[in-house]
């Protein structure tokens, strides 16, 4: 199989985004491209939820976020090969110390905070995994009878720790490149100052603590340290930016880099490093007391609404939570609920494929279910059960009963990892925790989800959505990955949409033309309710929609047929008064090429209202994913004083469908 190309995508991407003016920054995580855009009211949400491989696309954290799922790395790549992006715009030299890469306006300062954090892990989310799953391994390798086969004192053993522990311990210089972009400041300046803070863990002459006038002075706690490197960089950028407007330009080369490591690494040691810590150490020790108030009823809370704040990609601001706590105390309860979480939207994603009765609901389902596996649940998520509204509740009922269960046995994680998979379970072995315990947890979050959707189901008809409220656009997210996927029942979403009364015209001065009468018999709906923006948006012409309640199309007037598509689901009609009628049955059903479809005339053929044009099968159309609402639409109705549809009662073929004014 050939690599598949991305460069199509990358384009309708940015340019559906507003631009590649309009981008400031991208970078991504495991599911999802999270731009910084100057101006976010360019992006076209209804666009982007349009193309290939988009799940959706939501502003949340300071960030557009266009979620992709497992190819989100070979899209990113495709964006960055073709219009070379970086983190953040390092050229602006210029910029006020308000005015960072981050600042775009949001409502709320956690909105603002989860912005910066995720822009500065998500970089190396995948190095941050791949290191936990090597941890793992070596933890598996220490604790079991491996060790008899690879001694600790082996050199693969020390290798593999190696490999696994380095990225924690040298943490603050990761952070410290990826800040440098998120702060608008000298990259190599940035990690030098981190690589300051790193150094005296390789050099023993160096004490743990040296007095400056009596004040005690830490050297060696910053290995793997999190705020005080962020806070560090974030000092770093203001100073360095001081110093460049006001030293000579001949002078900045050396004297910049001299003058902000001073200042810098002197406040970073004597005042940000220590408070950094303790707010750090703060973090861990408040969150700690909640969870030991009760860790039953903690974890069940935190597994019941973890995965909500993946939604909104706003999971980054909890995160960092679980590296203070290791860093503290050596080990974290957080990711414990964390992986249950995930298991519990996976169990519920697995259970429907085997409840799933649309044979494109089965496929997505499946496909999910083997993210979900990895740990891995946006496409679980968007895919299916957000969808459904069962689906995601279920998921989070099976990840309050594993969080429960796993905060109430008391188990542990001792090594900081991003995603949490079956891969992971070795870095629940340590001291007064239990591997046994933890895999128990998982698989109880996940049974509890997949029993709940194999025996309740999961309604693949429900119109019913959660956080309605999730929008950037006309509809919310969960409306609008419904209709993206393919997986509207077109009956229920008849029901769903509340009767819209189209704008009055007045036609008492106009000459009735034309009557184009149904073509199908069915379910009127308007033209603006229809989920493709190419027919919704009026560009295409004026008109009505038709949800199919059978597959016989017919000629809604007398004329000719000027376009007969092969695949039979497109027709163009002139009508003997010179109308041109465009009609489409289904959205994205050219992709079907023809099956289902049983066309009976073609270019050319004269027909008269009634004839047949095609048959089709709107049953097998839908359990193949696509929607069959029919749009019939007046391609030319800017010739006309008035295009008028009728949607007060059912189309057929005897009614009329549209009514033509003359001006």
């Amino acid at each position: 199989m050939g690599k598949k190309d991305y460069t199509q995508l990358a384009d309708d991407i940015v340019a559906n985004v507003g631009g590649q003016e309009n981008v400031k920054s991208l970078i991504h995580c495991a599911t999802r491209l999270r731009f910084i855009l100057n101006d976010q009211s360019k992006a076209n949400k209804e666009m982007l939820e349009d193309l290939p491989k988009v799940l959706t696309a939501v502003s949340a954290g300071g960030q557009y976020q266009v979620v992709i799922g497992d190819e989100v790395v070979p899209v990113y790549e495709a964006i960055m090969s073709n219009y070379g992006f970086t983190a953040a715009d390092s050229n602006t030299e210029a910029v006020d110390a308000n005015e960072t890469s981050e600042s775009v306006k949001s409502d709320h300062w956690f909105e603002r905070f989860v912005a910066v954090i995720s822009g500065i892990f998500t970089p190396f989310i995948s190095v941050l995994a791949g290191a936990g799953v090597l941890k793992g391994v070596a933890i598996l390798i220490a604790s079991t009878p491996l060790h008899h086969v690879i001694p600790i004192s082996s050199p693969i053993y020390i290798i593999i720790n190696t490999l696994a522990s380095g990225v924690f311990t040298l943490l603050p210089i990761f952070i410290a490149i990826t800040a440098a972009d998120k702060f608008n400041t000298n990259k190599f300046i940035a990690v030098a100052l981190a690589a300051a803070m790193v150094y005296p863990l390789t050099d023993t002459q160096i004490p743990n603590v040296a007095h400056l006038f009596g004040y005690g002075v830490d050297f060696k706690t910053y290995g793997g340290a999190v705020i005080p490197t962020i806070l560090a960089i974030w000092l770093e950028s203001y100073i360095e930016r001081w110093f460049k407007k006001r030293l000579p330009a001949v002078t900045q080369l050396v004297f910049v880099p001299f003058l902000t490591l001073i200042v810098a690494g002197l406040l970073t040691f004597l005042v940000i490093g220590p408070l950094g810590t303790t707010l750090g150490t703060g973090l861990a020790y408040g969150y700690k007391f909640l969870y030991e108030l009760s860790p039953l009823i903690a974890g069940g809370i935190l597994g019941a609404t973890f995965q909500i704040f993946v939604i909104f990609g706003l999971h980054w601001g909890i995160l960092p939570i679980s590296m203070i706590n290791i860093q503290t105390y050596g080990y974290d309860t957080l990711l414990a609920v964390m992986m249950v979480a995930v298991a519990g939207q996976f169990g519920a994603v697995t259970g429907a494929v085997f409840r799933a009765k649309k044979a494109k609901n089965k496929e997505i389902a499946f496909s999910a279910a083997i993210s979900g596996f990895f740990g891995i649940t946006e496409p679980a998520i968007y895919g299916i059960n957000l969808k459904y509204k069962k689906g995601f509740i279920f998921g989070l009922v099976g990840g309050a009963v594993g969080g429960a269960l796993i905060s109430a046995a008391g188990v542990k994680c001792f090594q900081y990892t991003p995603i949490m998979n079956v891969f992971e379970f070795p870095l629940f072995i340590g001291k007064n925790s239990s591997i046994v315990l933890a895999i128990i947890s998982f698989f109880v979050a996940w049974l509890t989800s997949f029993l709940l959707v194999l025996i309740l189901g999961f309604n693949e008809n429900n119109s019913e959505k959660l956080f309605a409220k999730v929008t950037s656009g006309k509809k919310s997210l969960t409306e609008k990955k419904t209709a993206k996927l393919g997986l509207v029942d077109e009956d229920e979403a008849a029901a769903a949409i509340e009767v819209q009364e189209e704008p009055v015209v007045d036609t008492s001065n106009l000459t009735l033309t034309d009557t184009v009468f149904s073509p199908i018999e069915g379910h009127p709906v308007p033209l603006k309710s229809v989920d493709d923006p190419v027919f919704s948006s009026g560009a295409m012409g004026s008109g009505a929609a038709v949800v199919p309640s059978e597959g016989t199309c017919v000629a809604p007037v007398n004329g000719e047929i000027t376009v007969a598509f092969p695949t039979g689901h497109a027709y163009g009609i002139k009508s003997e008064s010179g109308a041109e009628i465009l009609i489409h049955i289904g959205i994205n059903t050219v992709e079907l090429k023809g099956q289902y479809f049983y066309p009976k005339v073609e270019n050319g053929t004269k027909v008269k209202k009634g004839d047949i044009l095609t048959l089709f099968e709107p049953d097998k159309i839908k359990e193949a994913g696509y929607d069959t609402t029919t749009m019939v639409i007046v391609t030319n109705a800017n010739d006309y004083g008035a295009v008028v549809p009728n949607l007060k009662e059912d189309a057929r073929a005897e009614k009329a469908l549209i009514q033509i004014y003359n001006k």
